[in-house]
């Protein structure tokens, strides 16, 4: 591997179709998101769109096979950060020092709840960087922010599975996008996760996939090259 690769490693192999759907896709949600929550929300709220939603929206368009960009992530995921972000702001009144016990609280119990959603964080420090304005909105911060989470997730169910081959949430993923052989146990996968002591961002169903793929693709190629060298 040259120092190039080592710095820029490759993130995806996306196609262009899927590129270019994602990024419509995600553009026209964050939008939707915007109006749909402007129109409902009182016109005297601070906000109507948590800046973090745009980090949620690209993960739930782009990496929608993701563990951290399922519905539970992305709505218990910002709901921690809302409440963690508001707690801080209320109890220290360094934004320094707050914006730390913000971060603290948000991971240490989206770790627990099974929703770790990196945006989150973002919203943690929105009541605390918005000022005495947005920190007198209270629990009505939390309700925009639970508002737009829950629209997120209803545009992108819509949009992930327009595409042949997506399938979102994972929990509902049709049983024919699994693989036909089994080649680990569930557990077996788990075990090797936890031993690595460092989340990875991939479910153990995807790297049983993957795995398949990866044997049927090398199956493939060393038979086509036995062919060829008769």
């Amino acid at each position: 591997m040259t120092l190039l690769q080592r710095l820029f490693p490759q993130q995806s192999s996306l196609s262009w179709r899927e590129m270019l759907f994602s990024a419509l896709a995600a553009g026209i949600a964050i939008s939707l998101n915007a109006w749909v929550s402007h129109s409902l929300l009182p016109g005297d709220y601070r906000i109507f769109l948590a800046a973090s939603m745009g980090a949620s929206t690209l993960l739930a368009l782009v990496v929608h096979h993701s563990p951290l960009s399922q519905p539970w992530a992305i709505v218990g995921g910002h709901l921690v950060g809302a409440l963690s972000g508001l707690l801080a702001a209320a109890l220290i009144p360094n934004p320094v020092l707050a914006c730390m016990l913000a971060m603290a609280l948000t991971v240490l119990l989206q770790i627990p709840l099974r929703c770790l959603h990196a945006p989150g964080g973002g919203t943690a420090l929105l009541p605390i960087l918005g000022g005495a304005a947005l920190q007198a909105e209270g629990l009505g911060f939390v309700g925009v922010v639970l508002l737009n989470a829950l629209l997120l997730v209803a545009i992108a169910m819509l949009f992930n599975n327009l595409l042949p081959g997506r399938r979102y949430p994972l929990a509902f993923a049709p049983s024919s996008l699994m693989p036909v052989k089994p080649v680990f146990r569930e557990e077996d996968l788990l075990a090797a996760l936890r031993s690595m002591e460092a989340y990875v961002d991939i479910s153990p169903a995807d790297l049983e996939r993957i795995y398949e793929h990866a044997r049927n693709h090398l199956r493939e190629h060393h038979d086509g090259v036995e062919r060829g060298s008769l």
